[in-house]
């Protein structure tokens, strides 16, 4: 990063969101690492290059989401003005496809690659535009959305180590990697709806899977769960009943479905993935990744 950033202040803020991040680890890049290494164990250091791309990628696109969710006010890129963390996840994304190109890889190895990057990327923007406009209304569209959003993410982490070793079995990856994404985010979900801070999805009004299903339960805490989304109470409302609606919340069906709906989607990525003409090492070792959830 230091070869393409001159400016210390940016370089200093870019450096501290990069720290932040790696106290949650890389897992985006682990992934396109262990797609790279599917086939044989090639040490090549173009696939650490390339890996970095992809945390460059996943680390703008994260300050992005935080940003426009405006639900977390403790990471490093929420501490400082908006246009100054807009400005260094432009640079990130810049410094992905920068790394990418400048990897030790042929070049149409790295045209395919990017190709799969910039595919993946706009089809999660247009996930994300669905959750930003809270447009689900029904189980279908949540995970249409999921898939679009959170598996395209995981394609693309996929996708981009397994086309630099030449992998041909496309396909296959993209639909486990989606699979895979929509366990993910219901797991986000879930901890999202069952956290006691002030980072509780249900709070900030986000709208999520299991906060429809909620909404549309028949006991009064559904009722104001309902009035609260229509604006009709306010937060400090929903706060004094903080215990009770979370008794409730943690009691609830929709919890326990969710859980179960997590489950499946895992097994749908599980099946798919074992489709691959791969040894069952590599199996394993993918099998670890996807229940790890």
């Amino acid at each position: 990063m230091n070869a393409y950033l001159d400016n210390d202040n940016l370089k200093e803020y870019a450096i501290s969101y990069i720290l932040y991040k790696n106290q949650e680890g890389f897992s985006f890049s682990s992934l396109t690492q262990f797609h790279y290494h599917m086939v044989v164990d090639d040490k090549s250091k173009g696939i650490v290059h390339a890996s970095a791309a992809i945390e460059f990628l996943m680390l703008a696109l994260d300050i992005l989401d935080d940003l426009q969710d405006q639900d977390d006010k403790e990471k490093p890129w929420s501490l400082v003005s908006l246009s100054t963390s807009m400005n260094i996840s432009t640079g990130f994304l810049m410094l992905s496809t920068l790394v990418l190109r400048q990897s030790r890889f042929e070049n149409e190895l790295k045209i395919e690659a990017l190709q799969y990057l910039d595919e993946q990327v706009l089809r999660a923007v247009e996930g994300q535009h669905k959750d930003l406009q809270c447009s689900c209304a029904t189980e279908e569209e949540f995970v249409s959305m999921m898939k679009e959003k959170s598996g395209s993410l995981m394609a693309c982490a996929t996708l981009v180590g397994a086309t630099l070793q030449c992998t041909t079995q496309h396909e296959i990856i993209r639909d486990y990697s989606e699979n895979f994404g929509v366990a993910a985010q219901l797991a986000n979900d879930i901890e999202g709806l069952l956290r006691l801070d002030t980072k509780n999805d249900l709070l900030h009004k986000q709208w999520t899977l299991p906060i429809m299903l909620l909404a549309k339960e028949s006991d009064r805490e559904a009722d104001w769960i309902r009035a609260y989304y229509a604006g009709k109470v306010d937060k400090e409302f929903m706060v004094q009943r903080e215990e009770e609606l979370f008794q409730w919340i943690y009691h609830s069906p929709v919890v326990s479905y969710v859980k179960v709906l997590k489950r499946l989607y895992q097994r749908k990525a599980l099946e798919r993935m074992l489709d691959l003409q791969v040894s069952q090492a590599w199996k394993d070792g993918m099998q670890e990744y996807i229940e790890h959830i």
